[in-house]
């Protein structure tokens, strides 16, 4: 008598049950001063950065609705180029989903103001790392992004 095919679909099924349970680990959410902190102590940017208020930064360089921001760590430039950090916690995943656009738009933003008198500094916003996870996201425009990435790994 031959195993109806219940029996024969079983196995495999409860094999991608398991599969589906062990990969289901979402990426715990950045913590804005920790976060901040691992990438200017990584070496990936070419000069000290400067912290920046919660309003300032939500206001006037990335269009965040700062009523959504629970905490953040803002570092940026004191000359006009591109090196900056911004890592923001929000009320909830939707806030950060319109975040993460928000900073995305700045990247681009920052390319057209740069490429015609800050050539050089075009290609650092080309590796520019945008990252979302869970209701926190992350900007982080270095001089050596893979430095910078190598940071945000060990805090995974």
């Amino acid at each position: 008598m031959r195993p109806s095919l219940f029996w024969r679909l079983l196995p495999l099924a409860a094999l991608c049950l398991l599969l589906s349970a062990c990969g289901g680990k979402a990426a715990t959410p950045f913590d804005p001063a920790a976060t901040a902190q691992a990438l200017q102590d990584s070496g990936a940017f070419s000069e000290p950065l400067e912290s920046m208020s919660q309003d300032l930064a939500c206001g006037t360089l990335y269009a965040i609705d700062s009523a959504d921001v629970t905490g953040c760590a803002v570092y940026t430039t004191p000359t006009a180029g591109a090196e900056e950090i911004a890592v923001f916690t929000l009320v909830d995943e939707d806030a950060a989903k319109s975040a993460l656009d928000a900073l995305t738009q700045r990247v681009a933003d920052q390319k057209e103001a740069l490429e015609n008198y800050q050539p050089d500094e075009v290609s650092k916003l080309d590796n520019a790392i945008l990252e979302q996870r869970g209701n926190s996201v992350l900007l982080a425009v270095a001089a050596d992004a893979d430095a910078a990435q190598k940071a945000l790994d060990a805090l995974k």
